[in-house]
């Protein structure tokens, strides 16, 4: 009975046993999976069913490796030999397929289980790493990151002792890590700020603040470098600081760079003067110091001294031609009190082009101003010498006084530019009151002029000249006209002398190339025996290079013969710098156009220069035709032009021809051919369409 009572005990005990650990089996937070010898799934826990989200019947008796097991990682697994497992990994990782597809990363045991004979089972425990390993791959690559980032990163504990520094630093400082770890960040203080600035800083972060500022900082080898630093305080769970964060960017070049930048807001580039902003704001700084005082600016302008510059500078010149006129000029103004230095070495400021600047300040009287202006252009009584050629320049200078012409440092220096308008050659003016209203009368204008462009408002004119002797058509002149939808037709004498003064004449002479080439493509398609159409270029369009190969971009692209274009050139333009005009001529020609000099004999009427330029006609300007019948002189200087035009093989065409006996003597004269009122007014497309009807 006793040896009953004490199988049943055991047999409780063992039933208990087994219960346990049934429960410890199903409830244990890792996961458990039984398999056999031959590879099938016994069965699993509860922890593996929410791990792989399979069932515990879905799983029974289906190949565990299969399964389970990545198809990377099955290798590692099966190690079968005569159906026998034949080695076991234990702790290690590998890939588990879940019943969804998707990939989860297990750190596994195995424990085998004898049986009987052969017979064993293998407990399989699986535990999820992949967050664990996901935190760790991304902790590796934060590492990796902060040590390659162009910041600088220096950890350091909450007394200020550096703990971490990454690679950056080493490369700004030169310290190498282990010369900073366990030091104190005063390593890289400089002598650039006060003890204040750091005191306010450590009571920032100390307080639990992030600190952001440009600190300069020394490097190992003593050089100074500009850190924009962010010191960021580290706290505990308790809210205790526990480390300080320090990230920095170099930006050392940065401070270069705004060096630089404001290098170039202030100077002209190619010569190193100082430019007109700076100018302006030396005379911003004297009139806020001395409102009381008489200041003045000097506008100097030196005629084409940018062109001769380009064109005789070169690689081996020492210093530009800019640059030899600036050193005189300031040279000159050494002695002088009254000039302001506009930086340690300038008095002397570039605006651009062919303008130049002096500030003076303390004036007494106008007769300081006199003097001055004297003395400035006394430099240009004599011969530039500047590679090894020899420049006779000429200048001008404009003045504006302060507080007199205005009170501000921008219009006082507008007021001289002003002032430099009506000054001929060598000579000085100061402002005044009525050409200001003169330019702004100049302005508003302009600025109608700009909207019909916009608007497509210009219309252009035709009139035609004829031959002198038989009176047969040979050509037409284009002229630009102005349809003003308020104003009707607007004389060209309103609107011509602005256009000439203004950027906005290369617009406009576009605009007629392009209305004269499509009025010529139009003749020709109806057509009709054109005839060459001349049309005018100001001395604006012909200073202009890319201006003047837009123009001839424009008729080659019409594609009309280069033959029915002649351009129009006035005799002071062509004169007003013979060599460059020359050139001009010279391309113009090459391509098939032909030449006219307009108004000839108003400006220079140099013959000497007539045989240089390869010109075809002289347009006899229209004062010459009306004196010529008022005297004998006046008919005789007619008859010199047409006789050296012809000496010169070149053509002559008067202008202005209103009357029979006008065109009498001109005839008896020899000359060539007649325009003017005489033949036709100007007229409009329309009208020369219906003269060529007529013809036909």
């Amino acid at each position: 009975m006793a040896q009953k009572n004490d199988e049943n005990s055991l047999k409780h005990k063992l039933q208990f046993t087994e219960n346990k650990l049934n429960l410890i089996y199903q409830n244990s937070p890792l996961a458990f999976i039984s398999w056999s010898n031959n590879g099938q799934i016994k069965n699993l826990n509860q922890a593996a069913v929410r791990l792989l989200g399979w069932e515990q019947e879905e799983l029974t008796n289906q190949k565990f490796i299969s399964t389970i097991i990545a198809e990377k990682d099955r290798e590692i697994w099966s190690k079968f030999k005569n159906e026998k497992l034949e080695y076991l990994p234990q702790g290690f990782m590998s890939r588990t397929l879940k019943k969804n597809g998707t990939i989860i990363n297990c750190r596994w045991n195995n424990i085998i289980i004898p049986k009987r004979k052969n017979k064993f089972e293998i407990i399989s425990m699986a535990q999820n790493v992949s967050y664990s390993l996901k935190r760790e791959m991304e902790m590796v690559k934060l590492v990796k990151a902060i040590n390659e980032t162009d910041n600088w990163v220096v950890i350091t504990d909450k007394r200020g002792i550096i703990e971490y520094a990454n690679t950056t630093v080493e490369e700004i400082t030169g310290y190498k890590k282990e010369e900073v770890i366990g030091q104190n960040p005063s390593i890289f203080k400089s002598d650039k700020h006060s003890n204040q600035f750091y005191q306010k800083m450590w009571n920032k972060i100390r307080a639990g603040e992030v600190f952001n500022d440009v600190i300069i900082n020394k490097k190992k080898n003593g050089d100074y470098f500009y850190s924009e630093q962010t010191i960021t305080p580290i706290k505990d769970q308790n809210q205790k600081i526990i480390n300080y964060i320090s990230v920095g960017r170099d930006i050392t070049q940065n401070e270069k760079l705004k060096r630089k930048i404001e290098y170039i807001s202030n100077y002209d580039i190619q010569f190193g003067l100082p430019n007109r902003k700076s100018i302006k704001n030396k005379m911003e700084n004297l009139i806020g110091l001395k409102a009381k005082s008489k200041l003045a600016i000097l506008v100097l302008n030196i005629n084409n001294i940018k062109y001769l510059n380009d064109i005789y500078n070169n690689s081996q010149t020492e210093k530009d031609l800019i640059n030899l006129l600036a050193d005189l000029i300031n040279k000159q103004q050494l002695v002088n009190q009254k000039c302001v230095k506009i930086d340690r070495e300038n008095y002397l400021a570039y605006l651009g082009g062919n303008n130049f600047a002096l500030a003076v300040d303390n004036l007494n009287s106008a007769n300081e101003i006199y003097k001055l202006a004297e003395k400035i252009l006394d430099i240009f009584t004599d011969t530039i010498d500047y590679n090894q050629e020899s420049f006779m320049l000429n200048a001008r200078i404009g003045i504006s006084i302060y507080p007199d012409d205005c009170i501000s440092s921008q219009n006082l220096l507008s007021n001289a530019e002003i002032a430099l308008i009506n000054i001929k050659k060598n000579d000085y003016a100061f402002f005044d009151q009525e050409m200001n209203q003169e330019i702004k009368k100049f302005t508003k204008m302009e600025a109608k002029l700009d909207k019909a462009i916009k608007n497509d408002e210009f219309v252009i004119y035709y009139q035609p000249y004829y031959k002198g002797a038989d009176h047969s058509l040979y050509g037409m002149e284009a002229l630009i006209r102005w349809q003003n939808p308020q104003q009707g037709l607007i004389s060209p004498a309103e609107f011509i002398p602005i256009l000439e003064n203004s950027q906005l004449i290369k617009k406009v002479g576009l605009i007629v190339i392009s209305k004269v080439v499509n009025s010529i493509k139009h003749w020709l398609a109806k057509g009709y025996q054109v005839v060459p159409v001349s049309i005018n270029l100001s001395a604006k369009q012909l200073e202009d290079n890319t201006h003047l190969k837009n123009i001839y971009r424009l008729i080659l692209n019409s594609g009309i013969n280069h033959s029915l274009i002649k351009f129009e050139i006035t005799e002071s333009s062509a004169m007003n710098d013979v060599n460059y005009s020359l050139k001009v001529m010279n391309k113009m020609k090459e391509k098939g156009f032909a030449i006219s000099i307009d108004d000839f004999g108003t400006g220079y009427s140099s013959f000497s220069y007539l045989q240089k330029f390869p010109i075809d006609y002289l347009k006899i300007d229209i004062s010459f035709i009306r004196n010529m019948t008022l005297s004998k002189d006046g008919q005789n200087i007619v008859e010199s032009i047409i006789n050296i035009a012809h000496l010169l093989n070149l053509q002559t065409i008067a202008e202005g021809v209103e009357k029979k006996s006008e065109l009498d003597i001109l005839n008896k004269l020899t000359n060539d051919y007649i325009q003017g009122y005489y033949f036709d007014r100007p007229m409009p497309k329309s009208d020369i369409e219906k003269m060529y009807i007529e013809k036909e």
